[in-house]
């Protein structure tokens, strides 16, 4: 499986789902943010960003199905997925990148 079919299964699933909550606000950002850092570190471990990607998609699967199994304190949601897996894409595809105030640069070997 590709990180393309990754990303249009989960566009696919955040279109169809009917839920009333917004793409934006504080706890997407922090589904965003943990995306993004476990599929930073998970390219950084395994080096290959398809592995980050996997692991970021893991942990927002994980994380929605240990809410859907507490529902008196937890709400799933395929949006808080979809935003998760997007942050741990770009987290995996950027993790090379340095930016400093003098330069840019990239990094293929870690």
């Amino acid at each position: 499986m590709t990180y393309r079919t990754i990303v249009a299964a989960l566009l696919c699933a955040s279109i169809t789902t009917a839920q009333a909550e917004a793409w934006t606000g504080a706890d997407k950002t922090m589904h965003f943010g943990v995306g993004a850092a476990i599929g930073s570190a998970g390219t950084l471990i395994f080096k290959n960003p398809n592995a980050g990607l996997a692991l970021g998609v893991a942990a927002g699967a994980a994380k929605e199905a240990y809410d859907a199994q507490h529902r008196d304190a937890h709400t799933p949601s395929m949006k808080d997925f979809a935003v998760t897996a997007f942050g741990a894409f770009l987290g995996s595809r950027l993790t090379g990148w340095v930016i400093t105030p003098r330069s840019v640069s990239y990094r293929t070997k870690f």
